[in-house]
């Protein structure tokens, strides 16, 4: 074996260099090519080679997508041959008939090839009727409002293998546009012309935030296919194809938002309020408190996009309502904004308790016209406290009934002298006890008093110039969370009457324009995407209301913008 090795050796040392020339033969996998697939250029040089070839030639018809390369020598007795192998992955820029040139190492070319390259929507197996990758996408509405919900579908039908693939965004331009994926990918299988198709379908939302013409650019896929119809398995040498489809493009007319006469644009095909006290009103006690919980759920819209609800309270009641809780769920119709307002109310006195209506004004979508949505009135009965003093009878409000006519007529008679009886010395401690009850409410409402008036002055010493470099400061840090928080310090310093405690009530407060800024930030707030809103254009406005509720104290000596 090693006599034969030495053998081997001494005849590649000694044969000529002239019968080792290579012979350049490019082969193509297929000469008709659709103009979105791509197709595989083998460049075989038998014998030895001396560098690369040129592919700089290549470059004005076709895109090169990758390229390996491979060597591979055989001995059949003694005669030795070698081949070096270049597979080229190659995608054509046009449709037409391209010729691929010769391809030179040194002084050895390969002889030119023709091929027909189809055109987009084609593929190479077009003649049969057959195609094995479609991409369609939809859009529905057809007319689209300001702020409303365009549906936006892609659909991928194949028949392929992928080994790797990609789906691009859509990426709306020519107006402000929010995208949201809905949910997940859809699998499912179908039947197109006789064929049967894998399905891969996703579902957007597009929101536009200006009126004008909307355009989605064409979504583009791409894969990586496995060539078929191969002897064997071999993995580490396995041929594979490029595969490029994109969708039309799609233009969308945005119509303005309608005359709203002072009422939230609110475009949804559905608007829903509804109360947990509705069909099981609770009984209420003076002193206890009870959660009610109001939700407000729209089709169509983002939750962000929903107002906070406006809720007025007779007297009598005690209100302490918590942050709204905002959610997104995807429904059929596509996405499903919920809020969620929670208030926790304690009555102050007995009696029956009137909760007024709670409207919301939206935009009907279907029905293109203004629609108002009720949460009726409720009536409560509230029962007085456990512990309230009870109302006594005593012996003397009896003596002050009329007498009869018998005891006018009846002689006067003497009365013996008896000794006190039980009931006297029971209406005594009775009475006392009564006494000691009111001077224990008498002394706690002090107490209170004393106690509000302790943290007045721990309110009134915040300074408005302090709370504003505070928010000043967040608002350079970009944190939105610091920026929430330091704008309701500041609402508390300049209203310590009312105290807002979320951004809806501080909006409400100060009114036109701080009430559309701070709807802005709420939605940059709430959404999953960043909205764009202005910090110093928010200070200004600050510092304005601030100069407003200065002159009216001076004016009325009163408490500024109370709350409707």
């Amino acid at each position: 074996m090693r006599r034969f090795y030495s053998l081997l050796i001494l005849m590649l040392l000694l044969t000529p260099a002239a019968s080792l020339a290579a012979q350049l033969e490019a082969v193509l996998d297929r000469t008709r090519v659709g103009l979105e697939e791509s197709f595989t250029l083998e460049l075989r040089a038998k014998g030895s080679v001396d560098g690369e070839p040129d592919l700089s030639v290549l470059e004005k018809d076709f895109e090169l997508l990758g390229r390996s390369q491979s060597s591979q020598m055989q001995i059949i007795n003694t005669d030795i041959s070698r081949t070096t192998t270049w597979r080229l992955s190659l995608l054509a820029r046009n449709a037409g008939s391209k010729v691929i040139p010769s391809l030179c190492i040194g002084s050895d070319c390969s002889a030119p090839i023709v091929v027909e390259i189809l055109p987009a929507g084609q593929t190479s197996s077009a003649a049969t009727g057959e195609s094995e990758l479609l991409l369609e996408v939809s859009a529905e509405p057809e007319k689209v409002w300001v702020q409303s919900q365009l549906r936006y579908q892609v659909r991928l039908l194949t028949r392929l293998n992928f080994l790797q693939a990609s789906l691009t965004e859509p990426e709306p331009s020519g107006v402000e546009a929010v995208v949201q994926k809905l949910g997940e990918d859809r699998n499912y299988e179908t039947e197109r012309n006789g064929l049967r198709y894998r399905v891969i379908e996703r579902d957007y939302a597009v929101f536009p935030q200006q009126s004008g013409r909307l355009t989605i650019p064409p979504i583009r896929f791409g894969a990586q296919v496995a060539e078929g119809g191969r002897r064997g398995f071999d993995p580490f040498n396995q041929r594979t194809r490029q595969l490029r489809k994109q969708s039309e493009a799609m233009a969308i007319e945005v119509l303005p938002a309608v005359e709203a006469k002072g009422r939230d644009w609110l475009p949804a095909s559905d608007l829903q309020l509804k109360d947990d006290w509705q069909q099981n009103p609770p009984q209420l006690t003076v002193g206890e408190p009870a959660t009610r919980t109001i939700m407000l759920r729209a089709s169509g819209l983002p939750s962000a996009q929903l107002p906070a609800l406006s809720i007025e309270l007779p007297d009598g009641v005690r209100s302490y309502p918590d942050q709204p809780n905002r959610e997104d769920q995807v429904s059929e119709s596509g996405l499903l904004g919920i809020l969620q307002q929670k208030l926790a109310l304690v009555p102050t006195r007995s009696g029956t308790l009137s909760l007024p209506e709670i409207t919301v004004d939206w935009w009907d979508l279907r029905a293109e016209r203004w629609r108002q949505t009720r949460l009726p009135a409720l009536e409560l009965e509230v029962l007085p406290a456990v512990n309230a003093p009870a109302v006594l009878t005593t012996p003397e409000s009896e003596q002050m009934t009329s007498p009869t006519t018998e005891q006018q007529s009846a002689p006067l008679v003497t009365p013996p002298t008896a000794k006190p009886d039980f009931w006297p010395w029971l209406s005594l401690v009775l009475g006392s006890g009564w006494l000691l009850t009111l001077w224990l409410f008498v002394k706690s409402k002090r107490v209170g008093r004393n106690q509000e008036s302790a943290q007045e002055p721990k309110n009134a010493g915040l300074s408005l110039n302090q709370v504003r470099r505070e928010l000043e400061r967040a608002i350079k840090s970009g944190d939105q969370a610091q920026v929430r928080s330091a704008l309701l310090n500041w609402g508390t310093t300049l209203f310590p009457e009312q105290r807002p405690g979320n951004l809806e009530e501080l909006a409400t407060r100060c009114g036109e324009p701080l009430q559309q800024q701070l709807a802005v930030f709420s939605r940059s707030l709430y959404s999953r995407t960043l909205a764009a809103w202005d910090g110093q254009e928010l200070l200004t406005t600050l510092q304005q209301v601030e100069r407003e509720v200065a002159d009216r104290k001076g004016r009325d000596g009163l408490p500024p913008l109370y709350p409707r």
